[in-house]
């Protein structure tokens, strides 16, 4: 396996999410990688998060304590319960996605994210004011990447199903997100 140049490809899934899709899954990398990138990305998710908790806190914005222990375990629960809502809800409307292929899109996502997180941070020390705007552009666009990483893991043929895909994986995620938060999501 030969890894691409990771700049490219950050902006070639900025650009072009297909495209980039498309070149992800030609990585076909092993299960022992998939799963190292997959703890690395909950771990640096983490950094990033307790980063933003306390930047918000810092502003005087509202607390929210949480163990490291807590955020890590919510963090790989969440990864991986989007995994497989895209695999089983992909699969019930028709795609042919594989665990792997909805792993490596899911993990690349996750640390493009994440760089997302880390660059907000650091607008926020300048201005939090940015915060806010900059984590819901990062959410809308993200939202954007994952309908084409969608649409070519399952091999749809169409934005539609993919839209699909993740309205019902959010339905799903409801019940999951109030059980490892029974005070809502946070």
């Amino acid at each position: 396996m030969t890894i691409p140049p990771l700049g490219p490809l950050a902006s070639l899934t900025l650009r072009k999410p297909a495209e980039a899709a498309r070149q992800i899954l030609a990585l076909n990398p092993g299960r022992e990688v998939l799963w190292l990138a997959f703890f690395l990305a909950v771990v640096l998710n983490c950094i990033a998060q307790m980063g933003i908790d306390m930047s918000i806190a810092a502003s005087g914005g509202p607390t929210v304590s949480q163990s490291i222990p807590v955020v890590l375990i919510r963090s790989a629960g969440t990864m991986l319960f989007s995994i497989l809502a895209f695999l089983y809800v992909g699969r019930f409307l028709g795609g042919t996605g594989r665990f792997e292929d909805l792993m490596i899109l899911t993990i690349w996502l996750q640390f493009l994210q994440i760089a997302a997180l880390v660059a907000t941070l650091a607008l926020s020390l300048i201005a939090v004011a940015f915060m806010a705007p900059l984590i819901l552009a990062t959410a809308i666009y993200s939202l954007y990447i994952t309908l084409h990483f969608l649409n070519e893991a399952h091999k749809f043929g169409s934005l539609g199903k993919s839209f699909g895909v993740i309205l019902l994986s959010a339905l799903l995620a409801v019940p999951f997100v109030l059980f490892l938060n029974p005070l809502g999501p946070v």
